[in-house]
């Protein structure tokens, strides 16, 4: 949210990299503290962000490959391409959950079967697209013209493991608004504190042109290049 005003002056493409953080969430791929990897194209859409994924993993792969780090790469840097496969949401829950969330709306169960059943489901294959989420998930990505039960949002799995979370980016400020009041009612029921209002990030949403940005993890696409145990053991976690 800190990002994303730029666009509305006139920057096209823009990344930053730096730490982000969880609060009271770690375990064997989550840390506290982790570097994350932002970008955001003007003039874009969410079919743009894959094609720079699968570039940057390539380039990140070729570089292993060309130093002399002892790593045995999990992929050729050319073979990312043709091993990567697409998957809309609504085809994996019904293969694989029994259920279509693009149909019925069930935040709870949603979570759960995408990390007890899709996520083990698709980790056979080592680069993964989910995409097409519900748009009751949008975010702050924009619905679909062609389908308005989904929105242009996608993320990406490597080895199972999820990478980054991508959006054709909604640049609407009255639909966001609505958006962010829906997010405070549910904040309130579950007992939560409603999130101020960001005038100043939805000020800037209608003078941003079509776009698209997203987050990818760093630390994330090292394990999957290193295979440490745990993110632990790449980062170890320390006290001040």
């Amino acid at each position: 949210m800190y990002l994303k005003p730029l666009l509305a002056q006139g920057l096209e493409r823009f990344f930053h990299i730096g730490p982000a953080f969880r609060k009271g969430e770690h375990g064997r791929i989550h840390a506290t503290e982790f570097t994350i990897l932002e970008w955001y194209r003007a003039f874009s859409d969410f079919s743009d962000l894959i094609s720079d994924c699968i570039d940057l993993i390539s380039s990140v792969f070729k570089a292993f490959s060309n130093g002399n780090l002892p790593v045995t790469l999990p992929l050729q840097p050319e073979n990312i391409r043709c091993q990567l496969k697409i998957f809309s949401i609504e085809e994996v829950f019904s293969t694989f959950a029994g259920w279509n969330p693009v149909e019925e709306k069930d935040e709870r169960r949603f979570e759960q079967d995408l990390v007890e059943k899709i996520e083990p489901a698709i980790a056979k294959h080592p680069v993964v697209i989910l995409k097409d989420y519900p748009s009751w998930a949008a975010s702050l990505s924009r619905i679909s013209e062609k389908d308005r039960r989904i929105c242009e949002r996608f993320e990406l799995y490597l080895g199972g493991m999820e990478l980054a979370n991508g959006f054709s980016e909604l640049v609407n400020s009255q639909e966001q608004r609505i958006r962010f009041q829906e997010e405070n009612k549910k904040r309130v029921s579950l007992g939560l504190n409603p999130t101020e209002m960001p005038k100043g990030f939805l000020s800037a949403l209608d003078r941003c042109p079509p776009s698209a940005g997203i987050a990818l993890g760093v630390d994330r696409l090292l394990m999957f290049i290193l295979k440490p145990e745990s993110i632990d053991q790449l980062f170890p976690p320390f006290d001040i």
